[in-house]
């Protein structure tokens, strides 16, 4: 791993020791500040930046028009960074760090970001900044995660934290789903359509299934085994066929870096899907159907051509221009969606996206990104003690699957500020995980680490 300072952790070697009470109270506020921000953060990702029929920014105030076209909580989230990097630069502490294999083709990706931006200008482009604004502002984050979340411990308080907050939040929204106040899709009623908030649950359920099995406690295995199957229930109540394929997908990635305890994670996920499906009867099971794409006759897959004339029309474009596509901030006529709508600016196919907006290289680079991190999250909890690779694990398991399914039917990741604020927390605790193996490393090996 490798570190804006000479050594991320050479610092505590060197500092003098202190009375263990004086350290233990020093920590008190570090932890309540984290969880503040925690929560303050997780937030942010149950605000739906966008309508339900994704036409129009969403009703929350924050997302209203500030100044110079940012909006309120873009100018919220630089402050917050531009404090945090403040208090990076003025630390004696060494804590900035990221993992040597990504920096490369993160920091080429960003130079398509600026050739995409110059070529959309030159193709009559306006609004620039609107595609990757929630990838920069995630970028941002990422530097307010790392000031709290420095070690192993650190991570396993923060996963604390976030279980809580996640169980407070899945049962309002179960106790709005059963006021009937909750939302609809194809006249069926379910607890939520906003899917970066579906996505956070689907992340909630696979970290609670695989913290469930190193419990000590029988009272916090309870609690884990709740928050688990609360999570997968309300994920497959929802109805959104892009996160049952996330957390099916993130599920059997699970059980296969987990040879033990797999017939109780298993009977755990088939008792929430015959919950769900004895709730939902009929539709539940039209629904499952529906997965496959070439079935489009039917009242719950009459979507499916929608989809597959959506990438068409994308694909008209690449083809035209299969070198630099259409550039950034530019929209596109849409011919078999017509209906749908007259023009568009993103597809629903994270690769063909990012060849439309960024062009040939681009593509590569974000396909070399995701295949290093990927890469990174595995050997990782490969190598990783018992006590840090739970959350490697996790992390590996629900980044995997959401690259996956975005190879479908899905947008980018990085289209809305609520994925990137969970997934700048994840990739960040990932690498304070990943800390401890530093130290044990010879220096040697731990150069690439």
């Amino acid at each position: 791993m490798s570190t804006v300072c000479p050594s991320a952790l050479s610092w505590r070697a060197t500092q003098p020791s202190e009375p263990a009470a004086s350290s233990h109270l020093r920590r008190w506020p570090i932890a309540c500040w984290r969880a503040l921000i925690l929560c303050a953060l997780l937030s942010v990702v149950f605000l739906p930046e966008f309508l339900h029929e994704g036409n129009g920014p969403g009703d929350s105030f924050v997302y209203g028009k500030a100044v110079a076209g940012f909006r309120l909580v873009d100018l919220g989230i630089l402050a917050l960074v531009l404090a945090h990097l403040a208090a990076l630069a003025l630390s004696r502490q060494c804590i900035a760090r990221f993992p040597r294999t990504l920096a490369a083709p993160g920091a080429a990706f960003l130079l398509c970001i600026v050739a995409g931006i110059a070529y959309g200008g030159l193709h009559g482009g306006t609004n620039f900044f609107f595609d990757w604004r929630a990838l920069a502002l995630g970028v941002g984050l990422y530097f307010v995660w790392i000031f709290w979340i420095r070690t192993p411990g650190d991570v396993a308080h923060a996963v604390r934290i976030l279980a809580l907050y996640m169980a407070v939040r899945i049962a309002l929204l179960y106790a709005m789903y059963l006021s009937g106040r909750g939302d609809t899709l194809l006249g069926i009623p379910i607890p939520t359509f906003d899917g970066p908030a579906l996505s956070a649950i689907v992340f909630t359920a696979l970290l609670a299934l695989r913290y469930q099995e190193s419990c000590a406690s029988s009272i916090r295995r309870i609690f884990w085994v709740a928050l688990a199957a609360a999570a997968y229930l309300i994920v497959l109540l929802c109805f959104r066929r892009t996160y049952w394929g996330e957390i099916a997908l993130g599920t059997g990635v699970l059980l296969l870096l987990q040879p033990g305890h797999r017939v109780r994670n298993f009977v755990i996920v088939a008792t929430m899907f015959g919950i769900a499906a004895l709730a939902l009867g009929k539709p539940f099971a039209d629904r499952l159907q529906s997965v496959d794409v070439t079935q489009t006759e039917g009242e719950f897959s009459a979507d499916n051509s929608d989809h597959l004339d959506d990438l068409q029309d994308a694909w008209d474009q690449v083809r035209a221009s299969p070198v630099m596509g259409i550039g950034v901030g530019t929209f596109y006529s849409t011919w078999r969606i017509r209906n749908w709508k007259n023009e568009s600016v993103m597809v629903h196919n994270a690769p063909i996206h990012v060849w439309l907006k960024y062009g040939a290289a681009g593509l590569a680079c974000y396909l070399w990104f995701h295949i290093a991190l990927l890469r990174w999250l595995y050997t990782r909890s490969r190598r990783a003690q018992r006590n840090e690779v739970a959350f490697l694990q996790v992390a590996f398991a629900y980044l995997t699957a959401q690259f996956v399914m975005t190879l479908g039917f899905a947008p980018w990741p990085y289209s809305e500020l609520q994925r990137t604020t969970l997934m700048s927390f994840i990739v960040a605790a990932a690498v304070a995980s990943a800390s401890a193996l530093q130290l044990r490393l010879p220096d040697r090996a731990r150069t690439s680490i």
